[in-house]
């Protein structure tokens, strides 16, 4: 039996070998070399980009856009200011959520910070009575992700997660004494 096996693989052996020696080789063995890369600056393409923007654009004329949606953007935020005064005379649910989407959509940290703050505050005195604490819970963290990455993440992005984290401790103490 041992035999048999050694003898099988010393078969197999020689003809792997011979299949091996009866490949053709390749017809030439020269190898090609690539051409040597284009050096450029890391930020050539969008360099090159800004010096056709400046050439195209007007010296003067229309106001750009950065100037146009500085002036929407406080229109905005003047016009959540004003929501927030006038929900507080008569909160509910739908005006709650309302409120929060247009602090929200006003991309201004601060504002957005005082609209939750109003909120729980008429909440915890039981102003909106049809509104869980789940519910505003998940109202605060879904209209957070409206406000761009910039105001998120500034200064007073800060300030207003330290007033979502207190607001979010408030609710869950809340909602786990309801259960």
């Amino acid at each position: 039996m041992v035999t048999f096996l050694i003898t099988s693989v010393l078969v197999l052996g020689l003809i792997a070998i011979a299949i091996y020696f009866w490949q053709k080789p390749a017809p030439h063995t020269e190898t090609y070399e690539l051409p040597p890369p284009k050096a450029t600056g890391l930020f050539a393409a969008q360099a090159a980009g800004d010096d056709e923007a400046k050439q195209a654009r007007p010296l003067r004329g229309a106001p750009t856009e950065p100037q146009d949606n500085e002036a929407e953007r406080r229109a905005k935020n003047e016009e959540a200011k004003q929501f927030i005064q006038t929900w507080q005379a008569s909160p509910d649910r739908k005006s709650t959520a309302k409120m929060l989407h247009l602090a929200a959509t006003a991309d201004d940290a601060d504002t957005y910070c005082q609209a939750v703050e109003a909120a729980l505050n008429v909440w915890q005195s039981g102003g909106i009575p049809d509104l869980s604490a789940a519910e505003l819970q998940n109202l605060f963290n879904s209209e957070f992700w409206l406000l761009s990455t910039r105001t998120r993440s500034s200064g007073a992005g800060f300030v207003l997660k330290q007033t979502l984290s207190r607001a979010s401790r408030e609710l869950e103490r809340a909602n786990n004494q309801t259960s």
